[in-house]
Order: structure tokens, then sequence, then C-alpha cells
């Protein structure tokens, strides 16, 4: 099973946003005090306590050490059962952990702009154009893209354009209207369809105690984008 949590961290009061700080780690204490803004630090905060959340479910035991790899992408020291990802957008973070490799982004709305488009597409994917002008939305082509990239660990070595986010094999875009986000899941040695039964989806928000967690109803909004007009193979 492949564990996705979602939490806003614009519904965390003080008190307990404290809370889950005092519970980070010192490397990551570090990483979300170096942010300026206020609305970058509450994310970085929430969205790995979500980690630490998802990891205390399924193992015993402290969270692993966190190693970086060579193109960027963090993962478990010496723990090859199990490989996790993390994005955020403004305020809304997500988390994935699962037992191959993954990768997740979450996106609101990109309004269409040509020159992103243009250096986003693959040769296949131009012929999308005139839909992403009625969308006016870029989000689920991007998430897509980086999705597999973050999966791959490639980072920035990775050309958008060298992505076939329309075809790449094990991707599942999400779309949801509250909050208003595009996620994308891609994961290793699974089909889209594996991900559609595979995938657990929870919203979740922190109560006063950092491993005390309940869950939000609202799971059955998020739901597989067609905006491509079933392109995508969701």
């Amino acid at each position: 099973m492949i564990e996705l949590a979602i939490s806003r961290s614009d519904r965390v009061d003080e008190a307990t946003l404290d809370r889950l700080y005092a519970a980070l780690p010192e490397h990551r204490k570090v990483r979300s005090d170096a942010y300026y803004r206020q609305i970058d630090r509450r994310t970085s905060i929430v969205s790995f306590a979500l980690l630490q959340l998802l990891w205390s479910e399924q193992f015993t035991g402290q969270l692993p050490e966190i190693v970086v790899g060579i193109f960027g992408k963090p993962a478990f020291a010496g723990v090859g059962a199990a490989h996790f990802n993390i994005s955020h957008d403004q305020t809304v973070c997500a988390c994935v952990l699962a037992p191959v490799s993954v990768g997740v982004d979450l996106q609101s709305r990109v309004p269409f702009d040509e020159d992103l488009f243009d250096r986003i597409a693959s040769r296949t994917e131009l012929q999308l154009r005139h839909q992403l002008v009625s969308l006016d939305d870029l989000s689920a082509l991007w998430t897509r893209k980086e999705a597999v990239v973050k999966r791959t660990g490639r980072g920035l070595t990775m050309p958008f354009q060298t992505i076939e986010a329309l075809s790449a094999p094990g991707v599942l875009t999400m779309t949801c209207d509250d909050p208003d986000v595009r996620l994308s899941l891609s994961a290793a040695g699974r089909t889209t369809q594996d991900l559609l039964s595979d995938v657990r989806i929870r919203f979740l928000q922190p109560r006063s105690d950092p491993d005390d967690w309940s869950s939000v109803p609202g799971e059955e909004l998020m739901r597989p984008f067609t905006g491509f007009q079933n392109a995508l193979a969701c």
C-alpha cells in the first residue's frame, strides 16, 4: 500500500505548529528556519510532520536519518524497504510513503503561458495547446512531469521536454476543488491502474499532540483528473 497524506498548514494553530516544530529533527528545524516567508516555514514544518506520522504508523522506532542523493533527492539512509517524497504549494502539504521509489508533486492552478508551455511540452504534448489554453491551467501537465523527475531523482538533469507526461507509466494525476490543487504521483513498477487501487489518500490535520492527527472529511473530493479529455491515463 502507498500512503499519501495531505494537510493544510493554514489551518494549524500556532500552539500546535510550535509542538510540531519541537518534534522535528534538528536538520529540519534549520531548513524550516531558513525560509524568509512565514507561509513557507509553516508548510515546511507540516509537510515533514506528515512524514513523521506516516513512518510511525508503519514502523517502530524513530524516523531514520535522511540523506540526499547526487541530484538532490532525499532518501532514508540504509532503509531500502521504504521510500518517501514531499511536496507543498502555498498552504497545502503532501507526503507519500511507499515500498517503492515514488515522486509526488502538488500544485495550484498555473495560468496558461505560451513560453512556459513551449519550454516544458514534449513534441507529442504540443498538440494539447488548445485544450490547455481553454483550461487556462498547466498544473496537471506540470505535476506529472515533476512527479516523474522526483521519483527518478534526476532533478534538472532530466529536461521536462524529454518527459512524455501523458504516456509515462505509473503516473496518477488527481484533482481537488477544495483545496483547488492538482496532484500527481509516480511510482516505480506500478501502472496507473495499480495506483488507483494501491494508493490510500487521507486528508489530515494535527491536534494538540504532535502524534495525534485527525481525519478531515473530504477525501472523496480528490478524483482522477480528466481535463485532457481522457488523453491522460487516469
